[in-house]
């Protein structure tokens, strides 16, 4: 056997490098590591366009414009390479955050649509049966996924104070504060309630619109709906 002090004394048979070498191989690296950097920003450009693209044809498709047709927006071509990666993921993050609310609102605007035709029906029915199948309905269904009592208060007002106890399983006579001891929830903020009765003594019900101006055209079939 070899005895490793011999060996590891043994002179190298490889020429050592000199400082050019060893400078042509540090600007070899830093070459190649800017490559690999270029070829993933590229990448993640390509995607950014992609979602961007994809970002623009979805609002177009609901009415709405996207970043390229706002007036002093410059197009990304025309834009330092340096600049560009930053300026398109910042037109997509901005662009998503848009998507997001339009999506809120037009599920809100869905949930007030099916409300007020809901209860436009069954006003009707009330109005020509004196009896309405789908208020009883409504309020089974409510009595079975509403939970929070000042949710049940609130729809209960909303429906002409239909037999619908403020908790599950309570009583139709049961107060609202008794409800809420039972229920184990908080009472209710007392300003609010006082803002909102001096409101309804003045005739100024919620509509639509005052949740948002979008919803204007759908004040007329709530009012015939309440």
């Amino acid at each position: 056997m070899v005895d490793k002090r011999r060996r590891n004394s043994r002179p190298s048979k490889y020429r050592p490098r000199s400082e050019a070498q060893k400078q042509r191989r540090r600007e070899l690296w830093e070459a190649r590591a800017q490559d690999r950097q270029l070829t993933t920003r590229q990448s993640e450009e390509a995607a950014l366009r992609a979602r961007l693209d994809e970002l623009e044809a979805a609002m177009r498709d609901v009415g709405r414009v996207g970043v390229h047709n706002r007036r002093h927006t410059i197009p990304l071509d025309e834009i330092d390479d340096e600049q560009r990666f930053h300026v398109l993921k910042a037109r997509v993050e901005r662009l998503e955050a848009l998507w997001s609310i339009g999506q809120r609102k037009r599920e809100t605007r869905g949930k007030i649509i099916i409300g007020g035709a809901l209860l436009a029906e069954a006003a009707d029915e009330m109005m020509v049966e004196g009896r309405s199948e789908l208020l009883e309905r409504l309020v089974d269904i409510i009595d079975r996924r509403v939970d929070h009592v000042r949710d049940r208060l609130t729809v209960r007002e909303l429906l002409g104070d239909a037999p619908l106890p403020l908790r599950p399983g309570g009583g139709l006579h049961e107060g609202p504060q008794e409800a809420l001891a039972a229920a184990g929830e908080s009472l209710p903020d007392f300003d609010a309630m006082a803002e909102s009765a001096l409101a309804d003594a003045h005739g100024e019900d919620l509509l639509p619109s005052e949740i948002d101006p979008d919803y204007a055209d759908l004040d007329a079939s709530w009012r015939k709906a309440g």
